[in-house]
């Protein structure tokens, strides 16, 4: 009796649903497929151009902001 209910407890507790993320899943899904199997190229993909976008708006400045957020720290 107990052991029953501690295995029912125990399958309920193991078996995780798919997740999902409405009807952006098959994009997530894209996404992480890519990301587990080799995200170095993606990340720096993705910084090189997120630094391309804030040289853009502060121009050289960057380098000012930069060396400000580094003294914080």
């Amino acid at each position: 009796m107990v052991y029953e209910r501690f295995q029912k407890k125990l399958n309920e507790v193991m078996e995780i649903p798919p997740q999902t993320v409405g009807p952006f899943t098959p994009y997530y899904k894209m996404l992480t497929k890519r990301l587990k199997i080799m995200p170095i190229p993606i990340l720096i993909v993705v910084s090189v151009i997120c630094i391309c976008f804030l040289f853009l708006i502060f121009g050289s400045g960057i380098t000012f902001i930069t060396s400000m957020l580094q003294r914080g720290f």
